[in-house]
């Protein structure tokens, strides 16, 4: 980092930390962690056969100030096999907690509310606030987590790497406007990185996101909500087909969640990217549903059934040569999620992936999720 960003940091820390001395006697601190166990096989397809199994570890703190300001603090232990493609060899990776990371700061907030709005400043990855669809959030492949509109085409702060800025929210009638901006190169997310290799201005940029939600009603028990949102990288980006480097990407999604009944909701996403001759990924569509089986006598557990289609660019394509000799990727995931014993959650997940970008034939997948916040 600069020496310009770590006065700036230091400033803003500087002055936090005033804040909360003057705040003191409103204090109050809640530590919260949760586990995720998880073990996968190939049952059919890819390129071998093989398993993998991993851990993650999520370790945080709450802190309150009163009733408008909060903080939070969490960093993350990760273990186990990260090369996640070795034997799918697949673009998208089938279980959102792999990383290359082993243990590092991921969240560090302060947050302050004002009548009508928010205002944070943060180190925090976008796909906390950004580009979420609720439904969607049960289902363990990554691509229904991080848009790949974002995760494939840009530097972003999405997990497992982060970056120091700041999001503000406004309420309106109905809804919500947000907007983001961060360090443009959240750095390597390796074993090395723990936090703190984010770069920005140059060519590493700034990463800006805005992003407007509206709540409507369907009828009774069909509540929903429809996001839409953009975002612009100030980098620098290589193009595919030349040795051009050029300023700037740009991207566009929207979103929908809608329950159906009291029992159900679906969602659907999507995103465009239309420089494709820089772009790895153009064309961007998820959808699925999400349904309570047993409402009245396990009404937390949830079975689910989502696709997701991820669409290259011909740029992309033409100078990789994928193996797939296909132009998309895509993935039917389905899910159920229950609790057992002492609290614990269980969720296995088979998924086929369609055209994995890397092999020639289709890959069958399976993996099962145990899960516990403490």
């Amino acid at each position: 980092m600069s020496q310009g960003i770590y006065l700036g940091l230091r400033a803003v820390i500087a002055t936090s930390i005033g804040f909360l001395v003057t705040h003191a006697s409103d204090f109050s601190v809640q530590p919260s962690a949760s586990l995720i166990l998880e073990g996968w096989s190939l049952f059919d397809g890819g390129v071998e056969t093989g398993e993998t199994s991993l851990a993650l570890l999520h370790l945080g703190n709450d802190f309150s100030f009163g009733a408008t300001t909060q903080a939070h603090i969490g960093s993350f232990f990760f273990s186990g096999d990260n090369d996640v493609d070795a034997f799918t060899r697949d673009f998208g990776a089938y279980s959102n907690p792999i990383t290359d990371s082993r243990y590092i700061l991921f969240t560090a907030w302060l947050q302050s509310a004002f009548n009508d709005s928010t205002f944070k400043w943060e180190q925090l990855a976008a796909d906390e606030s950004f580009f979420v669809s609720e439904t969607g959030s049960l289902f363990i492949n990554a691509n229904f987590g991080a848009i790949p509109i974002v995760s494939a085409n840009v530097a972003a702060p999405i997990f497992s790497v982060r970056t120091l800025g700041a999001e503000h929210k406004y309420n309106v009638q109905q809804g919500c406007l947000q907007f983001g901006a961060n360090a443009g190169d959240p750095g390597p997310g390796d074993k090395y990185d723990h936090g703190f290799n984010w770069s920005a201005g140059g060519d590493a940029g700034y990463f800006l996101i805005l992003e407007k939600g509206l709540e409507y009603q369907l009828g009774p028990e069909r509540n929903g909500v429809v996001q839409s949102g953009t975002y612009y990288h100030t980098g620098s980006f290589d193009s595919f087909q030349s040795s051009e480097q050029s300023k700037g990407m740009a991207s566009f999604y929207a979103i929908v969640d809608q329950a159906i009944s009291d029992t159900g909701a679906g969602f659907l996403r999507i995103g465009h990217n239309p420089d494709s001759k820089r772009s790895v990924v153009d064309r961007y569509l998820d959808i699925g549903s999400a349904w309570r089986l047993f409402p009245n006598r396990r009404h937390q557990d949830l079975f689910g059934i989502a696709y997701s289609y991820t669409r290259f660019s011909d740029s992309y394509t033409g100078l990789e040569r994928l193996a797939s000799n296909s132009r998309s990727e895509q993935v039917v995931e389905f899910a159920y999620s229950t609790q057992i014993a002492n609290l614990w959650k269980i969720q296995p997940s088979p998924q086929w992936i369609i055209d994995p970008a890397n092999a020639t034939e289709d890959c069958l997948v399976g993996g099962l999720r145990f899960f516990r916040e403490f």
